[in-house]
Formats: C-alpha cells, structure tokens, sequence
C-alpha cells in the first residue's frame, strides 16, 4: 500500500489525482488523500509561479505529513507566441525527496476574458468570478467556461500529473531507472 498526499483540498484535485493515480498503478493499492498546502502564489499564478505554485505545494505537504509521494497540482496562464494560454503544472516528489514534474497542452484564454483584464485592469481570477456570475457559469472551471463544457479543467490537472507521474509508473522505456521498486 503507498499513500500519496495531495497538497489541496479540492475535490477536483484530489479526485483528478485519484483517478491518474489508479489507471497508472491498476494493479496496485494505493490511498490518496488531501491536505490544505501552501502555493504560496497568486491567485492565478502567471508564468513560472504556475511551476513554482505546484512545487510549493508538493513540499508543503511533504514538510507536514508522512507519506512515499506528495503532489503539487497547479493552474496558470502563460504566454505564448504572442497569446495567453491557460496551463496546469504537476509536481511529483517522492519521500526521498526525488522530483518529478509534468505539464499539460494549453488552452487559449479566450479574448473576451482578455479585454475584460485589460479594460478592467483586474486579475484573472477576479474577471473570471465577474463573467461567472454575469453568465451564470459553474464557478472555478474556467477550461469548462471557456469551451461550453467541451473540455473541463480537470483534462489538464490529468495531463500534468499523467505526465509527471509516468516518469515513475512506466514499466519500461527510458524511465525505467526511475521506478521505485516497491510500486
């Protein structure tokens, strides 16, 4: 049995955990559970505080609980050849204290979102819960929003951590060396 804690308490981030966690190791028994942890990041992390939001998280938990993986998961925009995309990161540190990251595609944020920062002057998160109100959309999935419901924020939270965590899962190829034994 390995326990893996996740530095949150939300549901959406325990259960997206869960879920990669149980089809990467089918056959193995694991507990997943959350805990309150520090990102100690904005709001809507920018850049590299999306990276450094999910480390944070990561060690906060491992400096709080014990457990064999603890798991940062964070959302955040970052630009990209000229427009501005909303990724997730995954940090993935083992009680050893070896790291393993991965992130996710990037879904452009869309330029009604854009125009209102700009024209606004507000952050991310604070037009988000503006248009969230104003269109009476499901708080706190802005991929959700975004698309209509076609694709969810919890499809990047997976790809991160299906990314970080395959460094440790895989059974074979050039990962291999990474596995821990015990898995």
């Amino acid at each position: 049995m390995i326990k893996l804690v996740v530095g949150s308490i939300s549901e959406r981030k325990i259960k997206t955990a869960q879920e990669v966690i149980f089809d990467l190791f089918k056959d193995r028994r694991a507990i997943v559970e959350g805990y309150s942890a520090f990102s100690g990041m904005p709001e809507t992390p920018y850049g590299r505080q999306t990276f450094d939001g999910a480390r944070n998280r990561a060690l906060n938990s491992k400096s709080q609980i014990v457990a064999d993986f603890y798991i940062g998961l964070e959302s955040g925009l970052v630009e990209r050849y000229g427009d501005t995309y909303e990724e997730a990161w995954a940090a993935v540190i083992d009680k050893e204290g070896r790291e393993f990251f991965g992130y996710s595609s990037g879904l452009k944020v869309p330029d009604l979102v854009l125009d209102q920062m700009k024209k606004l002057k507000m952050e991310h998160s604070s037009v988000m819960a503006i248009i969230e109100k104003e269109y009476g959309k499901t708080p706190n999935d802005t991929w959700g929003i975004y698309s209509g419901g076609v694709i969810t924020r919890a499809a990047s939270l997976k790809e991160s951590l299906r990314n970080a965590l395959i460094q440790i899962a895989a059974e074979d190829g050039f990962y291999k060396d990474n596995k821990i034994k015990k898995l």
